[in-house]
């Protein structure tokens, strides 16, 4: 009996594990289905919950179909997480989120109406403005059945701006510029005001967040690439081709029906030394490699005016 005993203690983890990872939208369907919503959302252990929220979050259909069923069991802080999943998986399928919330059952669901009011406490203000820049044009593209979770998001992002705004009582040419700062300032002004307002030095910290390659700087870049400001459009050209040989992928979705590839590949630097210019080809063809056929364009571009580099240096 001891023996058994003991065998009984070594297999409890084993069997804990495997049953932290056994919960699936079926297995848990089932269980509502059984004993109804609370007692199967109580019989989940933290590892099975987590299961749960995070397939919402990624927006799985087969999860978002359960969030009706399971509605009327959670509260308290798994309410908290499962809004919180619910408006992270917004941005990625809006039309399974609002039809989940829409079922009549997921009223009971506390804290459901803050599913589009970016509920993420702590959350920083430059993260949430990226969630807004890709949630915003998600809902936008679902017509009137997303009106209602949009103008939501407008208003609660509109007072996050404000409040940050009031906080900072920043100038954009009396602080070194940041992607946050700008997001800021053209969520207040506009992005063509904002590039005609920017100093020789902010100008040239923005060309350098570009030429870099930074994600949230070409982001930037996005949002600037249509303004009509000179110097900006100016700027933009090489720094965009600078970052080629950083990050060719991000940089070719900025120029998509923005800017010529004709051009924009064509090594478009005037003042550089042809050694220079051989080492940004071999740099810049070697990351265009790395997108197999996305790159495929921009590479002929490029090695065509390399080509004629050399030949007009023999």
């Amino acid at each position: 009996m001891k023996h058994l005993m003991t065998a009984l203690i070594l297999c409890a983890p084993l069997a804990t594990t495997a049953y932290a990872s056994s919960v699936t939208p079926q297995t848990l369907h089932d269980s509502v289905t059984k004993i109804g919503a609370a007692q199967a959302i109580s019989h989940l252990n933290e590892q099975e919950f987590q299961t749960l929220t995070s397939g919402i979050t990624k927006a799985d259909p087969e999860w978002l179909k359960l969030v009706p069923e399971i509605a009327p069991g959670i509260e308290g802080g798994n309410a908290s997480t499962l809004v919180e999943a619910l408006a992270r998986a917004l941005s990625k399928d809006p039309k399974n989120v609002i039809s989940a919330l829409s079922d009549p059952v997921s009223a009971s669901l506390p804290g459901k109406e803050k599913v589009c009011t970016l509920p993420f406490p702590g959350e920083a203000d430059a993260s949430l403005a990226r969630y807004y820049r890709l949630t915003e044009p998600a809902l936008k593209k679902m017509g009137e059945k997303g009106k209602s979770c949009l103008d939501d998001l407008h208003k609660a992002f509109g007072k996050i701006r404000t409040t940050a705004q009031d906080q900072q009582n920043f100038s954009l040419n009396r602080r070194k510029i940041t992607p946050a700062l700008l997001w800021s300032a053209m969520e207040k002004d506009g992005a063509e005001k904002v590039a005609s307002s920017l100093s020789v030095a902010s100008r040239k910290t923005l060309q350098d967040g570009i030429s870099q390659g930074d994600r949230e700087w070409l982001m930037i870049a996005d949002a600037l690439v249509n303004v009509t400001d000179p110097q900006t459009r100016a700027m933009l050209m090489p720094a965009l081709a600078t970052a080629l040989s950083q990050n060719p992928g991000d940089v070719l979705k900025v120029a998509e029906g923005h800017i010529e590839t004709e051009i924009l590949c064509a090594m478009p630097f005037p003042d550089a030394s042809a050694s220079a210019l051989s080492a940004y080809y071999q740099k810049t063809q070697t990351a265009l490699l790395r997108l197999h056929r996305r790159g495929e364009n921009c590479q002929k571009v490029l090695q065509r005016e390399h080509e004629l580099m050399v030949n007009k240096s023999r």
